[in-house]
């Protein structure tokens, strides 16, 4: 029964770390669409997808070649700016799509705009519920071309030592 509860437990425990908090750019509120239309735009969706919950995030976002970022508009405590770092205190514990804010570019043509690691951080960062602090994954968004908009499924890489290590 012990054995039966603590295999329980380690599914579990994988099964979360496969949950990863995800900050994509969009096209629509709801985050479904991520090609943007060449010229002025003033509704370049920041959405966070969030399966766990989340409080804050740290990240900026590269507008690529040609494409320029007027402005960001939120609704939730910013410090810094979204050119270089970026982070956003949501005042409560959200989950589901979160819209971030609307960035207001000038967009030249064919390419892409990214959400990236701000600068001097290795990667995005999101808060969860507790207040700590994780890796998130960033989207891509593409200029008068269609790219993949797909929320990818991170996993964190274990050995089987450390699976093992659980049960001891």
């Amino acid at each position: 029964m012990k054995k039966v509860l603590l295999l329980m437990l380690a599914v579990l425990m994988i099964s979360s770390a496969a949950m990863a908090e995800h900050i994509g750019l969009f096209s629509d509120a709801a985050g479904t669409n991520c090609t943007l239309a060449a010229g002025f735009n003033p509704n370049v969706y920041v959405v966070e997808s969030s399966l766990g919950g989340t409080t804050g995030s740290r990240f900026k976002v590269t507008p690529g070649a040609g494409n320029s970022i007027l402005a960001f508009n939120t609704s939730y405590v910013p410090i810094g700016n979204i050119s270089n770092d970026l982070s956003l205190a949501y005042g409560q514990c959200l989950s589901g799509q979160v819209v971030l804010g609307t960035i207001l570019m000038s967009l030249a043509g064919p390419g892409n705009l990214e959400v990236v690691a701000a600068d001097a951080f290795p990667t995005i960062i999101y808060t969860d519920c507790l207040f700590g602090e994780y890796p998130a994954t960033g989207g891509k968004a593409y200029v008068t071309v269609t790219g993949n908009c797909a929320f990818p499924i991170a996993t964190q890489p274990s050995t089987w030592g450390q699976v093992k290590s659980l049960y001891r």
